[in-house]
């Protein structure tokens, strides 16, 4: 199985083998079983990677290339004929190449479908920023307005008592969704809507309608001012959500528009490699001794043929699958940097000959260093209150 094989090399290429290049050597006999033996591994393997491969039609090529030509260039060295390596290399190509064009057309239909959705999506997106815009310059304008309840307007200092008898007089129990109106707020109209099964919601109506969530505990009129004023206090963020939106959709829209009717540009690569791999492909199944046999050109003739095809077309790679990760640094542990002073404070100083004065500065040297002068017991005593006033930060 693939995994024997792979397990075999792992064993020399696991982690912690300190040898700098490793050698792996198959051992094939020429003309033998080995031949069948590395083509039903290469079925197998073609098969574990269709299924445990779920990305673009690139990895899938690039897993092709990197596994399966392996064991294909094994049983080409088996059989004698190294042809046999080149239609393998051919039929990988092929399989890369279909997947490719049932990628493009896909991403043609996913264009055609965008095209008749994405206008209707822009139109509401326009229609919702400009809602936005008009109640955003509503709710400015009418900053320092007091709430009006019932057609009148409130004190602020009576706010809470009038709202809660207007939330009192509200239904307890509802069978179906219903919406309440309360009054008027920074100019625009606000409510309550009750749901059977689920918390209520305080709805803030302009232009456009906008809503928050009240908690089934707490909802009464403290709980509906501080929603109104979260609602009222992100219409700013949520215009510039909506421009961000309608810029997308816009660029989607013309990147859909351009892609859409491009044909796939490999067709005729796709239609020469599968004339020549299929002319290869009998010319290499047929008898030593057909008569039908000298209609197909050699098989030398045929492989260098695809060779050269396939160096004339180039397709994009994929990203290698081992590729270099970005190392990630991170600060010294503090547990490190306490240890680091620890030894530093802790190191024998130098003799320096007679005491100092601990009263006055001296000309000795902390810790053995020249450059600097001998920190006095005052300084020391200092240094250390300050240490302990600012401890070691992790960052």
């Amino acid at each position: 199985k693939p995994a024997e094989v792979e397990q075999r090399e792992g064993r020399i290429l696991r982690q912690g083998n300190d040898n700098d290049r490793v050698a792996v050597y198959r051992y094939v006999t020429e003309g033998s079983f080995d031949a069948y033996m590395w083509q039903a591994l290469e079925t197998k393997a073609r098969f574990i990677a269709q299924v445990m491969t779920g990305e673009s039609a690139v990895r899938r090529a690039e897993d092709i290339g990197g596994q399966e030509l392996s064991y294909a260039e094994v049983k080409a060295i088996a059989s004698g004929n190294p042809a046999v390596l080149t239609l393998a290399e051919a039929d990988a190509e092929l399989q890369r190449l279909a997947i490719l064009k049932k990628n493009h057309t896909d991403e043609q239909y996913l264009a055609r479908r965008a095209l008749r959705e994405l206008p209707e999506s822009i139109a509401r997106l326009e229609g919702r920023l400009e809602g936005l815009r008009a109640d955003l310059a509503t709710v400015t304008a009418h900053a320092g307005d007091p709430i009006a309840l019932g057609g009148r307007e409130i004190h602020h200092d009576d706010v809470l008592g009038f709202l809660g008898k207007r939330l009192d007089a509200l239904p307890e129990g509802i069978l179906k969704t219903a919406q309440f109106p309360l009054g008027v707020y920074r100019g625009l109209r606000f409510g309550v809507v009750l749901h059977p099964n689920s918390a209520p919601e305080v709805v803030l109506d302009g232009v456009t309608t906008r809503q928050a969530p009240l908690s089934r505990e707490h909802h009464g009129p403290r709980a509906v001012l501080n929603a109104l004023e979260r609602l009222a206090g992100t219409y700013e963020a949520r215009r510039d959500a909506v421009e961000q939106d309608l810029a997308l959709a816009r660029g989607q829209l013309r990147d859909h528009e351009a892609r859409l009717g491009v044909p796939f540009p490999h067709d005729a690569y796709l239609a020469d490699l599968t004339h020549l791999r299929d002319e290869l492909k009998a010319a290499l199944a047929a008898p030593p001794h057909d008569p039908n046999a000298g209609s197909l050109p050699p098989v030398h003739d045929l492989a260098e043929r695809i060779k050269t095809l396939k160096v004339g077309h180039t397709i994009e790679a994929a990203p290698p699958l081992t590729a270099p990760r970005r190392v990630a640094t991170a600060e010294e542990p503090i547990t490190t940097r306490i240890r680091r002073h620890a030894k530093a404070d802790a190191a024998p100083q130098p003799e320096a000959g007679p005491g100092p004065d601990l009263s006055e500065p001296s000309g000795g040297t902390p810790h053995g260093d020249p450059a600097r002068p001998r920190a006095t017991f005052r300084e020391q005593v200092a240094r250390d209150r300050q240490r302990q006033e600012h401890p070691l930060s992790v960052f």
